[in-house]
Parts: structure tokens; sequence; C-alpha cells
């Protein structure tokens, strides 16, 4: 979801960056009054108390430390052993990590696996990382592909990169903060949205999607007590609450679902999804009326709002409104110009309303910014007429 600013290059191949942002991009975690949150390790003690069977996911068992010392090492500077990491968990010939939806694996588990989501790449990376004596620090990415539609909700799957500077650092003046991110997606840095996070905080995230995929599975009851949970202990976590509100309405509970997403927007009341989702809640439990003035609320909220436009497409897409749906994602896509998942979502929407060049211009336009995005293959196996557009000759990843 994250591409380079100008003048920065890929240190491999598609998909694995390390470019530097301003410092004055992240912001910090927000001050709480009252005691300091639970850190990591009690986190997982008191969840293990409950039966949660939690663990440290950034933690590395002894065999994969001494092999990363071994193929990595600690020589050079931090952003010399960044590269290395990068390189070695990307090339063919080491980790050659994988892309897999859905996969939120611990650092040890990903590292056997040697696939997983952004999050498993994320927690293997600080892992190794951290072992090596590079202090990196999770950031918390927002974007519209963070959101992913099924059955009318939509969950929230956090991504997550890694941090590192931002200050002057004692190898080198450096005044910038140096960002990898692991993803299919090609975005302008601009157009996201980055938050530097607490170890605690980044592993509620990790949970929060472990809930999702246990959702997913059907174990809505572990799912339902590992959100709860964390809401405890991270009540600042808005992510949270809105897959609460999924999990309550895929158990058919749509006056409960609504009742607590109601709740949870007088808590954030700029966070988007809470809104689409309850406004599903409120046409599953019979209430028209509240659903049409939550929609107004939303219409007033996303005029200038990427996330909401997205949402509002997919809406009207599942509706069988495709040309309401494109019209959303048009205007999506005006306020992130980069965005790979929006102009595939556009092609779609064009294509099943049979505007076929206006689909295949903004198919083209996805297959520009992220040649390797696993929506064109589905775009390309669902509408026919695609194999019109050239696919694209990428040349192999080559270590820099």
């Amino acid at each position: 979801m994250v591409g380079m600013p100008r003048g920065c290059r890929p240190v491999t191949g598609m998909g694995w960056l390390v470019a530097a942002l301003a410092a004055t991009v992240l912001g910090c975690a927000p001050k709480v009054a009252g005691p300091p949150p639970l850190t990591v390790d009690q986190i997982v003690a008191r969840g293990d108390q409950q039966g949660l069977r939690l663990e440290n996911p950034f933690a590395l068992n002894d065999a994969i430390k001494a092999k990363v010392e071994r193929e990595i090492g600690f020589t050079g500077t931090p952003l010399d052993r960044i590269r290395r990491i990068i390189r070695y968990l990307n090339d063919n010939n080491y980790i050659h990590f994988q892309y897999s939806v859905n996969l939120s694996l611990t650092a040890n588990e990903a590292f056997e696996a040697r696939k997983g989501d952004c999050l498993a790449y994320t927690n293997l990376f600080l892992a190794i990382a951290r072992h090596l004596k590079i202090p990196m620090y999770f950031v918390h990415v927002s974007e519209a592909g963070n959101l992913y539609e099924r059955d009318g909700v939509f969950f929230i799957s956090s991504h997550m990169a890694l941090g590192y500077g931002g200050r002057i650092q004692p190898e080198e003046v450096n005044p910038y903060t140096v960002i990898v991110d692991f993803t299919e997606e090609s975005v302008d840095y601009k157009l996201a949205m980055f938050e530097a996070v607490d170890d605690g905080t980044a592993l509620c995230l990790y949970y929060n999607n472990v809930a999702v995929d246990r959702m997913i599975e059907g174990d809505s009851a572990y799912a339902q007590r590992l959100l709860q949970y964390l809401i405890r202990v991270r009540p600042l976590v808005k992510e949270m609450y809105n897959n609460m509100g999924v999990l309550l309405m895929r158990e058919g509970d749509y006056a409960g679902a609504l009742a607590f997403l109601q709740s949870s927007i007088q808590r954030f009341p700029r966070y988007e999804p809470l809104y689409t989702n309850a406004i599903q809640a409120a046409r599953g439990s019979g209430q028209p009326e509240l659903a049409r003035t939550l929609e107004s609320k939303v219409v007033s909220m996303a005029r200038d709002d990427p996330f909401l436009l997205f949402n509002q497409g997919l809406h009207y897409f599942h509706q069988g409104q495709f040309e309401k749906a494109a019209e959303r994602f048009k205007k999506a896509t005006n306020q992130q110009p980069y965005n790979t998942f929006l102009y595939a979502w556009l092609a779609r929407a064009y294509l099943r309303y049979g505007r076929t060049e206006e689909g295949i211009r903004a198919f083209e336009k996805a297959q520009e910014y992220a040649p390797n995005h696993r929506m064109l293959a589905l775009l390309r196996a669902e509408f026919p007429v695609l194999d019109s557009v050239p696919r694209p000759h990428l040349p192999p990843a080559q270590p820099q």
C-alpha cells in the first residue's frame, strides 16, 4: 500500500520497500492519563490466565537467532543491517517470503512458513532487527485497502510497517525516518496515514487480525473472547471495536451489534467503518429510518474521504448498482490517485456496468501502479475482455 517518494529506489524486487519519509509525518502514540498501559509480557500473561493462549509474536527462538546471526550478522550501521534483512527475507536464495492473505503469524511461525500477511512479515522483520541491535518500532498504516468486505460488512485487517530513526543517529546525521513495508500495492506515501505505535498496541493489532482469522474459520466464540480482552487492555485501538460489531452481526445479533457500534461511534466519531457497519446492523435489526440517518451522516463525512467513498462504492456494487459504485470509486481515486486497489475496483464496476473502455483504462492504471497486485489476476479471470491489455514484463528482482 505504500510506494516510494520521489528520489527513492526499492532495495530489492517489487513490493519490498525501504524509503525515506520526513519524520514529521509520524505521530507519537497518544498519551493517556492514568496508570501506564500494560506491556507485551503483561498482556500475554493475563491473556493466558483467561485461557486465550497468547504469546509474544515478536520473539524469536534460539535456533532462528543463531541462524540470522550467521547469515545476516551484526556488522555495519543499522541501515546496512536493515538492507541485509530485506535481502534475506526477499531473495530466492534465502527466505523468499511470500504474501498470503489472512495469515497472521508470529515471527517464529512466519520464519518457518516463509509466508504470511503483512503483520506476519512485520513481526518477523522486527524480531530479527531487534536481535541484531536495530532499534526499530511499529508503524500503523491506514488506507482504504485495509478494509475488506464479506456479506455486506467490513472487516478491518490491520496493516503494519516498521520505522527506524527520525533523529540524529550515532552513525550518521539522518533527519529522516526509514519506513520498511511489505505489500503488493504501490501508493504514494503522502496518501497513506502513518502512526508510530508501542509494542503493546502492535500486539493487540496482531491479535485483532488473529480474531478475524478465527471468526472467518467459524470459531466466533474464541474470536469474541479475544476481542473483548483486547478492548479492555487497549481501549483506544478502534479497529477492534469495528470487528466486534462485525462478529455480533455474523452471529445474527443485529440489535446487539447496532448498540455496540453506536456506542463505539460516540468514542470514535470520525472512524468511518463503524458507520458503514452500523448501517448494516440498523437494516438487519429492522430500523430503516436509523439506517437512512446514518447514511446521511456518512454522506456529509465522505465528500473528500477515500475510506468512506470506498465503503459506499462496495455497498452499491453488491447491490448491483454499478454506476453508483463506479462514481464512488472514481471519487476515491481522485483522493488517492496511485491506489491500485481503488483502480481495480473502479475497473470492476465499469466492466460490470458495460462501460468497457473506461474499465480497461482503469485496469491499465491499476496494472501500471502495481503489476503484481493479486486483484489483477482475479479481474482478468472475471473479464476476458482484459486479455486485450498486454501483461507487464517484470524483470527478476535483483539485490541492490
